[in-house]
């Protein structure tokens, strides 16, 4: 029998081409001729409890699952790696916290992984191919796009094309995804181990932001108005 494989894009947002995790991706991972029936590519830019239950309702008999995230891991900006999922105990009130945060609907593969492993949805090989980002939410990347949506030269916002350092970064994302997919762990020499104890922890759930930070005061004033 085939190995079943999962093809997962968590961060994926299809409304800025600029974020390395949106369409040119999509198209590039699309790209090889993936036997339909053994690769499952799927977009899980959603909640991780809303994707437990969703595995749970429709079980895919998968061998292994191939997870393309954008990540904080501490490594230099936009640096792609890839990893084993090798689980861990956390402790209970941990577990919880995460499973509070995905609830709210938080994008988040260490919350997918742990929540995954908690519910028991994950074959027994999952691996991850990462891109380093200073914020893995799109939220920089859409305010970019209204940024340059003001000069007279720019065009529709979301159509910023990716730039030239990210259109090598997407490639790398591709080429480690296609050869996860294709032969697992033995075909990634470079793979590094992850285990429960190295997710980056949960942020507060609640904070403030200084939306005059970084304002002129024309700007400031265009706010308070």
């Amino acid at each position: 029998m085939k190995s079943r494989v999962l093809l997962g894009v968590v961060d994926f947002c299809p409304f800025v081409r600029s974020y390395p995790l949106g369409l040119d991706l999509l198209r590039r991972v699309q790209a090889p001729p993936w036997d339909k029936d053994q690769v499952l590519l799927r977009e899980l830019n959603w909640g991780p409890i809303a994707i437990v239950q969703d595995f749970q309702a429709k079980p895919l008999n998968l061998t292994r699952a191939v997870l393309i995230a954008a990540t904080d891991r501490g490594d230099p900006a936009n640096t792609v790696s890839c990893r084993r999922w090798q689980g861990g105990a956390l402790e209970p009130l941990d577990v919880q916290q995460r499973v509070f945060q995905a609830v709210t609907g938080t994008i988040s593969l260490d919350n997918l992984l742990v929540i995954g492993e908690h519910f028991g949805i994950w074959p027994p090989e999952v691996l991850t191919v990462e891109v380093q980002l200073a914020q893995s939410n799109v939220g920089a990347f859409v305010m970019a796009e209204l940024e340059a949506a003001r000069l007279p030269s720019s065009g529709i916002v979301g159509e910023q094309p990716l730039s030239a350092e990210f259109d090598v970064v997407v490639d790398r994302i591709a080429e480690l995804a296609r050869r996860a997919v294709t032969k697992g762990a033995a075909g990634l020499p470079e793979l590094r181990p992850l285990t429960a104890s190295q997710l980056t922890p949960i942020g507060p759930f609640c904070h403030t932001i200084d939306v005059n930070e970084g304002m002129d005061q024309s700007q400031q004033g265009a706010v308070r108005h």
